[in-house]
């Protein structure tokens, strides 16, 4: 099967993950990272992309890892250039945890720094579609 195709599955598995994951989910892969892909073909025309956290560790491991940083960016500023989220907690504590899982603004922005790996890091994906490839997974 052609790995354009198989490249572009996973991009839209990933995508699709990182809309519908849950704010454990998105605080963890920051934290940690530990993104997978399972993928399987049928054919030479159907792909099945299969995107989790734990999984082996791979070349999509590390996307969006950022120890629990969020960059700073328009996402998280308010109208008139106010904070729109208030002040984080410390890194590394255990409030800063509690306090991105109840922020909506802060999840938001955690999903577009994901999509934008997604994009940034295409060098990891094709990795992992070569990989696949050779029969590594």
């Amino acid at each position: 099967m052609n790995q354009q195709i198989i490249l572009e599955s996973l991009v839209r598995a990933l995508e699709s993950w990182v809309r519908n994951a849950s704010a454990a989910e998105l605080w963890r892969v920051h934290r940690e990272g530990g993104l997978g892909a399972s993928i399987r073909t049928e054919g030479e025309s159907v792909v099945h992309v299969r995107i989790a956290l734990d999984g082996p560790p791979d070349a999509l491991s590390s996307i969006g890892k950022t120890d629990g940083r969020l960059p700073m960016t328009e996402a998280f500023r308010g109208a008139n250039g106010e904070a729109g989220w208030g002040t984080p907690p410390p890194q590394g504590s255990a409030e800063r945890e509690q306090w991105f899982l109840s922020s909506d603004v802060a999840q938001e922005q955690a999903r577009q720094y994901l999509l934008a790996e997604v994009v940034a890091r295409r060098d990891a994906l094709v990795r992992r579609v070569e990989a696949w490839a050779a029969g590594a997974g």
